[in-house]
Formats: C-alpha cells, sequence, structure tokens
C-alpha cells in the first residue's frame, strides 16, 4: 500500500543519529568493562556515570588542555557523539526524538544533519572559549540547537513550513529552553557541575542562526546571506577564542593539571599561580590545584599550602580533608592523613568511593 503524500515519513536523520549516539556510546561501554577490576561494578556505575575519564577522551571527548596543546580541534566533532552514562544517553536521545521529529518534518533529513552538526561544534566551540570544564562529552549542544531553530521555524517561517509544525507551541518551547538554561546556570550554586551550560547556550545561538537561515525563502537572498555571515562569524570568533582563553582562571586550571601529567612541572606551577593570582579567594580553585599536584606526586608542601587555605575558607568540606589526607599519606604522614581521610568520610553526606579508596591505598603505605 502506498504512504499517504501528505503524511511524513520517518525521521531518517534524526534515527540515525540516535542509533550513533547508541552505538559508540555501546562501543565504549564494552570498552569500559573490559578494562574494569570489577565488571559488575562499572556496569552498575554506567547507570548514572562512566569513571573511565581516559577512555573517554581516547574515543573523542572535547579535552580542552589537547586542543590548546596539541591543536586537536577534531575533538570538538567527535564530542557530540559521545555520552557519560546510560542516563546521560537516555535523556539526550529522548529530547533529539522529541524536537529533531519535527525539524526533519520541515527540512528533510539533509538540512537536519547539517543544523545538528553545526549546532554541535558551535556548543562545544562554546564551551572550549570559556574553559568551561576539562572535559566534555554529549548531544545536548546539538539538541539546544535544533530546539532554538525549531523555535525560529514555528515563529518566523514561511506559512508552509509553520504549518508542518502548527502542534508545537513556540511560546512553550522557547519557555522550557529558557527554563532549562536557567537550571543549569543554578545547579552550580548546589555543587551540581554537570551541565556545559555555555555549550548549551552556544549551540543554541548556533541553532537559531541555522534555523532562519533555513526559514528563509529563496528570494530573501540578502537575509539569508547574513545569517549565513552571522554563523561564519561566529565560528571565526569562536576559534579566535577558544584557542587560548587566558582571560579564564578555568584556562590556567586546566593547563596546569595537563602540563602535570606530562611532566613540565614548572610551566604547570606557573600556570597554576597565575589562576589563583586571578581568583585569590576561590576555595575550590585552590583544592583543584592541590588535588592535581597531588595526583602528579610532585611538589606536594605547596599543594598541602594550597588545601589549607581552602580549608580555612571551610573547614568541614569532605574534598577538602579528602585532598589533605592525600597529601599528607604521599608525604608519609600516615597517621595524620587517616586522620583527615577518616574526617572527610565523617563530613560527606554520601558514600564517596574516592574517600574509601584513599583510606585504603594511605593503609597500605605505612606496610611500605
Amino acid at each position: 500500500m502506498p504512504r499517504d503524500p501528505g503524511r511524513p515519513g520517518a525521521p531518517k536523520a534524526t534515527i540515525g543519529l540516535i542509533a550513533a549516539c547508541l552505538v559508540v556510546f555501546l562501543v565504549v561501554w564494552v570498552l569500559v568493562l573490559v578494562r574494569a577490576d570489577d565488571p559488575l561494578d562499572a556496569a552498575l556505575r554506567s547507570l548514572w556515570a562512566i569513571d573511565d575519564v581516559e577512555l573517554l577522551a581516547r574515543a573523542g571527548a572535547l579535552v580542552a588542555s589537547e586542543v590548546w596543546l596539541d591543536h586537536a580541534w577534531w575533538r570538538l566533532a567527535s564530542a557530540g557523539l559521545l555520552h557519560g552514562s546510560w542516563l546521560h544517553l537516555a535523556v539526550n536521545g529522548w529530547a533529539l526524538w522529541i524536537v529533531g521529529s519535527w525539524t526533519e518534518r520541515v527540512w528533510g533529513p539533509g538540512r537536519q544533519l547539517a543544523l545538528f552538526a553545526l549546532a554541535s561544534l558551535g556548543g562545544c566551540l562554546a564551551s572550549l572559549a570559556w574553559a568551561e570544564a576539562p572535559i566534555v562529552v554529549g548531544a545536548s549542544a546539538g539538541i539546544f540547537g535544533v530546539a532554538g531553530a525549531l523555535v525560529m521555524v514555528r515563529a518566523f517561517g514561511a506559512k508552509d513550513q509553520q504549518k508542518k509544525v502548527e502542534p508545537v507551541s513556540a511560546k512553550i518551547l522557547g519557555g522550557q529552553l529558557v527554563f532549562w538554561l536557567v537550571v543549569g546556570a543554578l545547579l552550580p550554586l548546589f555543587g551540581v557541575e554537570l551541565l556545559a551550560q555555555a555549550g548549551h547556550l552556544g549551540g543554541l545561538v548556533m541553532g537559531c542562526l541555522v534555523g532562519l537561515a533555513f526559514s528563509r525563502p529563496p528570494e530573501h537572498r540578502l537575509s539569508r546571506g547574513l545569517l549565513w555571515a552571522g554563523v561564519v562569524g561566529y565560528f571565526a570568533l569562536g576559534v579566535a577564542l577558544g584557542v587560548r582563553p587566558s582571560w579564564r582562571a578555568n584556562y590556567h586550571s586546566f593547563m596546569g593539571t595537563a602540563l602535570v601529567e606530562r611532566g613540565q612541572l614548572e610551566d604547570a606551577l606557573a600556570a597554576f599561580e597565575h589562576a589563583i593570582a586571578e581568583h585569590p579567594e576561590d576555595a575550590g580553585l585552590h583544592n583543584y590545584v592541590a588535588y592535581s599536584l597531588a595526583e602528579g606526586g610532585v611538589e606536594l608542601e605547596r599543594a598541602e599550602e594550597f588545601v589549607r587555605v581552602a580549608l580555612e575558607a571551610e573547614p568541614e568540606n569532605a574534598d577538602y580533608l579528602d585532598t589533605l589526607g592525600w597529601i599528607q599519606c604521599k608525604l608519609g604522614e600516615t597517621e595524620a592523613g587517616i586522620e583527615s581521610l577518616e574526617a572527610a568520610e565523617r563530613a560527606a553526606e554520601r558514600e564517596i568511593p574516592e574517600i574509601e579508596e584513599h583510606l585504603e591505598r594511605c593503609g597500605g603505605f605505612s606496610l611500605e
């Protein structure tokens, strides 16, 4: 029986994007289990978090320091297909299906793929330029872009385009986008640093530009040209800012961590000192620097100074106490280290596997 020509077919590009994300995640997930000491525990934890950051980096995550140091710009393209947990994948897959089904109905599979790709790249570039996080994964920047394009076509598209998305309310969808951006902005106030907010905003801006360009009829050459010029300008500005966002303290702290890992200690300390000089009252930054040095096993006395500054501001912070205890253990002060780690354990509102691991390993130091 032939398909009704008035009825839209399956959104092939949207399904393909979701399938690609699923396949990539399954490959990473299997490798996580293969590499894990306890595959069952790793499988359970993967429901909400994949802890193997090294594997995610190898798979193509947006590792900011590798772009800055090694010019690995290709990571901006691959990061949008990676996800950090089953929950992350499920939420993004569902959201992409909801908005992508509508935009593909208007513009077809080719433009749908272009829209998602440009929005994802734009979001990753914004995250890099803002030095938002040391590592970023996820399709959410592309999804915000697709949603923004849907708002644009529903509000400003030609009549035939608007008719195809008539059931969608531009006001409600726009309100939902604002809501999630506000939620993302507020979560860090409660200690939740999971959302790449700059990436979401960058993807949304890019999606709106592309959506408006796609919505202009062929005869509106000037407006279409200006919109595509805006897209090119966005990427040019993003690259210019992202290549070395030295005005951001995060840039220096992320670079410091990467340089410690590469054995470039002098440059790493200079980067850390620069970051702290810009934000001398930031307790979290002091702790980040201290922990990075502790993990690298270098400048431990200086690391202890940094974390004690953090503890002066928040003496009951479990993360800071854990950092102090781990440094003390590495300095050979096993009893003091265990005492600090046990204090961190008591201060924690929930069980933190990292503290337990440090306690176990610190106890082993006394046997050496």
